[in-house]
């Protein structure tokens, strides 16, 4: 197996952070195929990216469409499979204070303690550690990285909305920290399917991860 030099630019290559090399490698190794993927149930979280209200829904503040209905179930099934097989589970939430700058770009969406800042019915969270966050990425001041790293999390599997917009940047603050990254397509969704393509594109081409359907993911 031959893996680029490349790789080594994520981070420092020490005893302590072996395994997250050994787990970007697995992900680069399995690139050049479709075929299925099996994770390690011990080092693989579910990341489920802003499914919210806002988001989701038809009378949220900034809908992303009716391409997020094909992914609701979607993302329902990989979620209860991997909370079966003992993965870890995260869900964030854009989370916004009442006059965040953000709003300057994408309107007012998701403040704090509001209806459509709300987890969506559809989706069981109960038992998954929650990530507020008010920029795109879940690692922007937050304790992600902290409790991945403390339950001995290698691999990311990223699901949610938007593709290009969150899921993405989620995706590359992860690979710079050293975790593997899995996408399942059917599982995020974006604006438009331009968004949606170059989103994946990033992902699989820049970043390395893999890009496959939620059906062909498994556990042991």
């Amino acid at each position: 197996m031959s893996v680029s030099i490349r790789v080594f630019a994520y981070f420092s290559l020490t005893p302590k952070n072996q395994k997250y090399l050994d787990a970007l490698i697995i992900v680069m190794s399995a690139m050049s195929n479709r075929e299925g993927v099996v994770v390690n149930s011990k080092e693989t979280a579910v990341i489920v990216v802003d499914m919210q209200r806002d988001f989701c829904y038809d009378d949220g503040a900034l809908f992303v469409g009716e391409q997020v209905r094909r992914i609701i179930p979607k993302i329902s099934a990989l979620v209860e499979g991997s909370r079966s097989a003992g993965l870890q589970l995260v869900f964030t939430q854009d989370w916004h204070p009442q006059n965040d700058e953000e709003f300057a770009i994408w309107g007012r969406h998701c403040v704090q303690n509001t209806i459509g800042a709300e987890l969506i019915d559809e989706l069981l969270s109960e038992d998954a550690f929650l990530v507020r966050k008010r920029k795109y990425s879940a690692f922007f001041e937050t304790a992600l990285e902290s409790y991945l790293r403390a339950t001995g999390i290698t691999t990311l599997i990223i699901t949610g909305v938007v593709t290009n917009i969150c899921v993405l940047h989620t995706a590359i603050d992860a690979a710079l920290r050293g975790f593997g990254i899995l996408v399942p397509e059917d599982c995020v969704a974006a604006l438009s399917d331009y968004e949606q393509e170059y989103g994946l594109y990033h992902i699989e081409n820049v970043l390395k991860g893999r890009v496959i359907s939620s059906d062909a993911i498994s556990f042991q």
